[in-house]
């Protein structure tokens, strides 16, 4: 929904206390300009139709009168906007709609503002075309529901004006006949009346609120773009140096299982070429490791190493069971290796036979 404001004069009557009654034109059939920021002209198109339709016309009933646009007016805002009401709905009279008014506080129309325009919600049927009376059209206002009726200086309506008799009727200005509103609609979808200046200026607020929003943006998604890229590279960063020292680490134990079995290397001997010699100096030159994939020869690897490591473990059990590594005139001493003396050759050899089957396993 959008908001329009048209205007029609009033032949209004005052009461014993002052109050201006009247039935005036409140708008009519026909084309309307608009003017929207940036000066254009829009025209659109009221059908009669859409001015007289029953549901339309009785929205006017008890609306407030206000002393010029405030926007749209509602239970929270009325009292500080209100000079009067409509007494009626709108009535149709030839061409023009007219309606029952009664005005309470008549310091605006003294003050010059003598004609009359309605602020209305409606929806907009953006089909050109040409009206019964030859006139074109860009839009078609349909829908139409009043909100209110205003009070102002020059309404847009051009017969919707106060009926006043001539001692109060006043004379426009030139300034007010040249006086041209511009419609300003709203980002809540409301249209109002205002001063080309003021439209100018919104325009322009606009136009800088635009370009500082996308400024702002830009530079949000350029920080953000950064920021991924830092914690990418210093994830990375770290990722390396953790892979790196793993590396390392590694190489050092297989070359110090080569220096174990006795395989030469050189610092370039690439790791597959040294796990292959430990496991040939291992399990001897027959173990063909030809054509086998690297997680082969690694599995190879470990199993012979562990298979190693087990026989050496069961000599070296054996060794301190049967007291073969005391030196001559040590025996009874504390052994270097921590070690209990041994008890007897019978269990020494129980504890060989033992270590050799969980070598096994």
């Amino acid at each position: 929904m959008v908001m329009r404001y048209d205007r029609a004069p009033l032949k209004a009557t005052r009461t014993d206390e002052g109050y201006l009654v009247d039935t005036p034109v409140l708008t009519r059939t026909g084309v309307f300009e608009y003017r929207d920021g940036g000066g254009n002209i829009r025209r659109e198109f009221r059908p009669p139709e859409e001015v007289f339709n029953a549901d339309s016309m009785a929205s006017l009933r008890g609306k407030p009168i206000t002393d010029g646009h405030p926007g749209k007016v509602t239970a929270k805002n009325v009292r500080q906007h209100m000079v009067g009401t409509a007494l009626s709905g709108g009535r149709q009279d030839g061409e023009n709609m007219v309606g029952d008014i009664h005005i309470f506080d008549t310091g605006p129309v003294d003050a010059g503002n003598k004609e009359l325009s309605l602020g209305y919600e409606l929806e907009l049927d953006e089909t050109p075309g040409v009206s019964p009376q030859g006139e074109r059209y860009d839009a078609v206002q349909r829908n139409i529901r009043y909100n209110h009726l205003a009070v102002v200086k020059r309404g847009r309506a051009g017969n919707a004006r106060l009926n006043l008799d001539a001692a109060d009727a006043v004379t426009k200005t030139e300034e007010e006949d040249d006086m041209s509103m511009v419609k300003i609609r709203l980002d809540s979808g409301l249209s109002y009346d205002a001063a080309p200046e003021v439209a100018n200026e919104l325009e322009r607020l606009r136009a800088e609120v635009k370009t500082a929003t996308t400024k702002a943006d830009t530079e949000a998604a350029r920080a953000d773009t950064e920021k991924a890229r830092a914690d990418n590279a210093e994830a990375g960063i770290a990722k390396a140096r953790e892979d790196a020292q793993g590396a390392a680490l590694a190489r050092v134990k297989l070359e110090a299982a080569a220096t174990q079995h006795k395989v030469d290397f050189k610092a370039d001997t690439a790791d597959r070429a040294l796990r292959e010699g430990i496991i040939k100096a291992i399990r001897g030159d027959s173990f063909d490791l030809t054509g086998k994939s690297d997680g082969y020869v690694e599995a190879a690897f470990d199993l012979a190493v562990s298979d190693a490591q087990a026989r050496q473990d069961a000599l070296a059990a054996q060794r301190r069971e049967m007291g073969g590594s005391q030196k001559p005139g040590t025996a009874g001493k504390e052994r270097a290796d921590g070690a209990e003396p041994p008890v007897s050759a019978r269990s020494a050899r129980q504890a060989y036979l033992s270590n050799l089957t969980k070598g096994g396993e």
